[in-house]
């Protein structure tokens, strides 16, 4: 076991660091690692005690900013955030309530143990998936206690033998794992993992404090114009590429708003050549006197807000099995489309926004002007997505008691 994962560990390296030559991204990761140890020399001297948490990439640090907020809350702990991806550099220096952040080392023995020795956090919380077996081990040789937070388990995940005597093994070496569902809960008991405790999914109570505390942009209220719009969020080329044909097609005065997963000039300007003559950006409002029916978001931190403005909204990444954040715009009770694909049934609102009759998948272009043209002309589907927020919100709470119970 230990030679087979030391050799996948090796792999990934290896894959970094040649791939950092020519991909952005990897690069990023690949600087960012060499300098973990001497940015948490330089930094991380303080004597306060420090929660640990790990995230992977933007979605689960989304996942974890509920916990994050409500644990500095209590003015105690020095919040320690290591990652994974790139795309959490910039936006971690951000975020106020983030003491510490830097990339994860390579999860070799040698990286992890002297990752907490020299960090020595009270508790480790591990968001979704992230289990490097060093790290867990590291953990619990220092006696630290080390949890897992809005993970869900499903039986094809213990299919493949390697995999599965590996994935059981470390599940049962968190103090506890506290999940999103039943199912998670009874799946990890018959695999006699009984360290378990469903709470649900912080995202929930996420989404409630960005509704509340949403900003106003009269700007695009003016673009809106009374108008039934629509927005498509998060979209990439996949998506656009699906739709743009029911969009062009569109003689109705509904206005649409475009904000590309990733807001660069190449995914703008792909955007202003398909719909040639008929876009705005965000940074050019207000329009003068040429009217244009489609708003292309090019500045960031907006989306979440935009939702308020929309009648229905397209949730981009789904045709790549890749979706989303969709509860965004559930929460403004608004029917979401997103792409088909069976990818996106691994995500537990998804079921339950289908189940309700909020969230509806297409596989086509003409599947999306079906549902816009309805709810364009009636309004009669995907209402009580708010309601059904607050109803599974709460996770945070639980979460929270069950950190302080293990740090007593």
């Amino acid at each position: 076991m230990n030679i087979i994962y030391n050799s996948l560990i090796k792999l990934i390296n290896y894959y970094i660091f040649w791939s950092s030559f020519f991909n952005e991204k990897s690069k990023k990761i690949q600087k960012g690692r060499k300098n973990t140890f001497k940015y948490i020399d330089e930094n991380i001297i303080t004597s306060e005690d420090k929660i640990l948490i790990h995230v992977s990439s933007v979605g689960e640090f989304e996942q974890a900013k509920p916990i994050i907020d409500k644990l500095k809350s209590f003015k105690k702990f020095k919040i320690v955030i290591s990652h994974f991806s790139s795309s959490l550099e910039d936006k971690l220096k951000e975020e106020k309530n983030v003491d510490f952040s830097f990339y994860l080392p390579s999860d070799t023995k040698h990286h992890m143990d002297l990752l907490i020795r020299k960090i020595n956090p009270i508790i480790i919380i591990i968001i979704k998936y992230e289990f490097w077996r060093n790290l867990i081990l590291a953990a619990k040789e220092k006696k630290i206690p080390i949890i897992s937070v809005s993970s869900i388990f499903r039986k094809e995940q213990f299919y493949l033998p390697f995999y599965s005597s590996y994935l059981v093994n470390i599940l049962k070496k968190f103090d506890l794992l506290l999940v999103q569902n039943r199912e998670s809960v009874e799946l990890l008991k018959y695999k006699k993992i009984n360290n378990v405790i469903k709470v649900g999914d912080t995202r929930f109570d996420r989404v409630l404090g960005i509704y509340n505390e949403s900003k106003d942009y009269p700007l695009v209220e003016q673009f809106k114009k009374n108008k039934k719009t629509i927005i498509i969020g998060s979209s990439w080329k996949s998506d656009i590429d699906k739709l743009k044909k029911e969009i062009l097609r569109d003689l109705t005065e509904t206005k649409y708003i475009i904000a590309p997963h990733e807001i660069n000039d190449e995914n703008i300007r792909y955007i202003e050549n398909i719909f040639i003559n008929d876009t705005i950006k965000y940074s050019e409002l207000p329009q003068k006197i040429i009217k244009k029916r489609i708003l292309i978001i090019d500045t960031f931190g907006l989306l979440s807000s935009l939702y308020k403005y929309s009648d229905a909204a397209f949730i981009g990444g789904g045709f790549r099995g890749a979706l989303h954040n969709t509860l965004e715009a559930v929460v403004w009770d608004i029917p979401i489309i997103y792409g088909n694909h069976r990818n996106n049934k691994k995500f537990n609102e998804i079921l339950i926004l289908e189940k309700n009759k909020i969230g509806f998948p297409i596989s086509s272009g003409n599947e999306f002007k079906l549902l816009i043209n309805r709810i364009v002309k009636y309004g009669d589907i995907g209402k009580g997505g708010n309601k059904l927020i607050k109803k599974f919100s709460g996770a945070n709470n639980k979460i929270i008691n069950e950190i302080l119970r293990l740090i007593k």
